[in-house]
């Protein structure tokens, strides 16, 4: 007998070799019950992503309850709203969900398209956020003085009388930050004398007060009053945080470096089985 009659006889034909050397090649594995490589990640991505989307739901659901019942909730730089909670819960839901989708969706139906369209979003994200995390190091001073700047300038031009609308969440802002920081103004008390609130007066609001009495910052008398400015507390507030502000943007990297391989590898596995020819 010869060697190919041999291996006809024995089974050892065609449909073995290429079953063997396709699943060799491709990672992926055929039949019921089949288990591969490829499989694992498919479906861990697509979980990840899925819960991703989860999130985004979320994200963007508080933003839209905050915009609804609070309005522009804790802004207290009226030149910057867009750093407002609502307006950053509202945007962060809507990029994760996007994102989210097209992880979801690419996997599960096993689409390039969208896998690539994945693949790229998440490049570009981590990119912007790589040049916003330098620009903002190289910056940081003059990122300081504007900030100091704003924080002036909605006290005293911005900030709404007693009674009136805050439809800047301007009151609402400084109500959380000085009441959570006991501090008052930007660098003391004085930042609110004759402000646009009380422009004839040397008031502060209510928030000010160290004991919760009615009409403490309309009485004039500073010794109830908290004495250190909020610019301080806030700045040795965020340099204590640092590190939690570190360990997240490294752990966010890593996972979007994650999604990106992922999303890549099966991207090329399911090309290189779109152009695979089936000798049979």
């Amino acid at each position: 007998l010869t060697q190919g009659t041999l291996s006809k006889k024995l089974g050892f034909g065609s449909g073995l070799g290429q079953g063997y050397g396709r699943g060799l090649g491709m990672g992926k594995g055929y039949g019921k019950g089949s288990f591969s490589g490829y499989t694992c990640i498919k479906f861990v991505f697509f979980a990840f992503n899925a819960l991703f989307w989860l999130l985004g739901c979320a994200i963007l659901g508080i933003g839209i309850w905050l915009h609804v019942a609070k309005g522009p909730y804790a802004s207290i730089a009226p030149s910057f709203n867009f750093l407002s909670a609502t307006t950053l819960c509202i945007s962060a839901g809507i990029i994760v969900l996007v994102v989210g989708f097209f992880g979801c969706c690419g996997a599960i139906m096993e689409n390039q398209c969208m896998l690539l369209t994945y693949f790229v979003l998440v490049v570009l994200i981590f990119v912007l956020e790589i040049v916003a995390g330098i620009l903002a190091f190289v910056y940081r001073v003059e990122i300081e003085g504007v900030m100091t700047h704003e924080l002036y300038h909605g006290i005293r031009t911005k900030f709404p009388a007693d009674g009136a609308d805050d439809s800047e969440g301007l009151r609402t802002g400084w109500h959380a930050v000085q009441t959570h920081f006991e501090c008052c103004g930007v660098h003391n008390y004085t930042d609110w004398y004759k402000s646009n609130g009380w422009p004839e007066k040397n008031e502060v609001p209510q928030s000010c007060c160290m004991y919760q009495v009615k009409n403490c910052g309309k009485s004039g008398k500073p010794r109830g009053w908290y004495q250190q400015g909020c610019l301080p507390q806030l700045k040795a507030w965020f340099q204590q945080n640092l590190y939690i502000v570190g360990v997240v943007g490294i752990s966010v990297g890593v996972i979007q470096v994650l999604g990106m391989v992922a999303a890549m590898a099966l991207f090329c596995c399911l090309r290189s089985d779109k152009t695979y020819i089936d000798p049979e």
